[in-house]
């Protein structure tokens, strides 16, 4: 084969996938905002399903964290894509996320639709640190974008329980409460359970409240939680997940990078950049064969989306001083397959599901925060790849 030919077939490719990711970003934002993943309606109205069963179809939960998640992936819609449609749908998750609220100001896990569905326990009987602090980060930036007092004052209110309740002095005590705000062991530990280093991504909202409200102590609690996140990494840069195991699970070893980056980039941080890169690069180690990123680092583990999502956008975000770790052609070889494996994930039947995302290929079943991650994530690789990144730029707004 001749090197036009070559250069011919390559560039042929460029274009499938450039189509490919184009129609991709489209249909994920359809579904996010017509499907009925969203409820439009009723007592939950404004409110997201976690995920949806294909066969047969049936979504079996409403999630606090993800309709906290559709608040950003909304006010991202309207603001980055220029979609006025979505204002409306962040102002009634918004709503749906006040009007949940108790009179702590603190949200229960979600709520059950279906009797069959056990996998994530009593919902209802649920507070999670990490879930509220999502849902604190959908109100501001739900404020960025409109002004609404309110919207800031019911995300300082969450902020001030958070600490009262999950907190002693500035250190985390404790992940998850029942309804009675007592500590709570699930009887099937995970590490979503047990305070972690995942919990550094909450600095993105109190980090905004800090410098909005202009109170220290959120900005304080912020950095203990990246302090935090930094003593549970290992020399190799793998944040530990469960303290009795070699298994970190990528999707929580992400978020801790998030946290980190995001705290470094806005208050100048180096030591807090410095270990969420090396957490970024540890993750790449784990890119299989056909350019996916497993569940955890065991030797067996399935491909999930969530991360292989959030490796990509961090990957972008963080391109420039990357590269000066990976090298530039590795960096640009890693973020190319991510791009392409993420695709695959993406429902493409011509019905109401297209647009989903599966969290996992053999699962039948499409994910409500996979779908959104996923949009970011193509959207960043386009952008990137049409040269419309500034140089400059290391965070995203509105960021899932």
């Amino acid at each position: 084969m001749t090197k036009a030919s070559n250069e011919n077939k390559n560039s042929g490719r460029k274009v499938k996938v450039k189509n490919r990711s184009a129609t991709a970003l489209s249909s994920n934002v359809e579904w996010l905002l017509k499907s009925d993943i969203r409820i439009k309606d009723g007592n939950d109205k404004g409110a997201l399903y976690g995920w949806k069963y294909l066969n047969p179809p049936s979504y079996p939960f409403v999630y606090s964290e993800i309709t906290g998640y559709a608040i950003s992936c909304y006010s991202w819609i309207c603001s980055e894509l220029g979609k006025p449609e979505a204002l409306p749908a962040a102002r009634e998750a918004a709503r749906w996320i006040i009007r949940k609220m108790n009179s702590e100001f603190l949200l229960v896990a979600g709520f059950r639709k279906q009797d069959s569905f056990v996998e994530k326990g009593d919902l209802s009987n649920q507070i999670y640190l990490f879930d509220n602090g999502m849902a604190m980060i959908g109100l501001l930036n739900l404020y960025r974008l409109t002004g609404k007092k309110d919207l800031l004052q019911f995300a300082s209110k969450m902020a001030d329980s958070l600490i009262k309740y999950f907190f002693k002095g500035s250190a985390i005590s404790v992940a998850l409460l029942d309804k009675f705000y007592r500590p709570m062991e699930l009887k099937a530990s995970k590490w979503s359970t047990v305070p972690g280093a995942y919990h550094s991504k909450l600095c993105v909202g109190l980090l905004e409240l800090s410098k909005l409200t202009d109170t220290t102590n959120y900005a304080r609690i912020s950095n203990a939680l990246c302090d935090f996140a930094m003593s549970l990494q290992k020399l190799d840069g793998r944040f530990e997940t469960d303290p009795n195991s070699q298994i970190t699970y990528l999707h929580p070893h992400l978020y801790a990078c998030e946290g980190l980056i995001y705290s470094g980039v806005i208050q100048s941080n180096e030591r807090y950049l410095k270990s969420a890169f090396q957490g970024i690069v540890w993750a790449t180690r784990h890119l299989n064969s056909v350019g996916g990123l497993p569940r955890d680092n065991s030797s067996a583990s399935v491909e999930q989306s969530d991360a292989i999502c959030q490796l990509l956008r961090l990957l972008i975000l963080c391109r420039f001083d990357l590269s000066e770790m990976l090298g530039q052609s590795q960096l640009t070889n890693l973020i190319d397959r991510l791009h392409e494996r993420t695709l695959d994930f993406c429902i493409k039947s011509r019905d109401d599901n297209t647009g989903g995302v599966k969290y996992q290929l053999g699962l039948e079943s499409i994910c409500s925060w996979c779908t959104m991650f996923c949009m970011q994530a193509v959207r960043l690789w386009q952008k990137k790849t049409n040269g419309q990144l500034n140089d400059n730029v290391k965070w995203i707004d509105y960021f899932v």
